[in-house]
Parts: structure tokens; C-alpha cells; sequence
């Protein structure tokens, strides 16, 4: 499977959102996904933690701001 499908099915839109989430540019994700595939997984993972911890903390925080009301 390329890289950029395992990016898609982790929800990101294309290797280039997933590159700036990550900081790096496009051509060291590709690179790593063959020549470091462990690297390549764990920033995957890391992007995809940090996703849905952003959606995770955003409905808590609509959950106590309506509770204070």
C-alpha cells in the first residue's frame, strides 16, 4: 500500500496535509515509509492520536461550557 493511501484511510485528505500536521515535508514521509516503516507508523499513529484527541477535547469542552450556563 502506498503512503498516501494509509494517510487517507487515517482521514487525512493527502500526504501533503499529513506532511504539515507533521512538520516534515512530503518527500521525508515517503522516504521513511520505505526506508523506516516503524518511523513512518508511528508518526501515522501520532497524527491520527492527536486528531482525535482534538475532536475528544472540543466536545468536552462544549459539554462544560454548557453545563456552567
Amino acid at each position: 500500500m502506498k503512503p498516501s493511501e494509509k494517510i487517507k484511510l487515517l482521514g487525512f485528505k493527502s500526504l501533503a496535509e499529513a506532511a504539515d500536521a507533521a512538520g516534515e515535508g512530503e518527500k521525508n514521509l515517503i522516504r521513511w515509509s520505505t526506508r523506516y516503516p516503524r518511523r513512518f507508523e508511528l508518526i501515522l499513529k501520532g497524527l491520527a492520536f492527536e486528531r482525535i484527541n482534538d475532536q475528544l477535547n472540543a466536545v468536552f469542552d462544549e459539554i462544560d461550557s454548557s453545563e456552567k450556563n
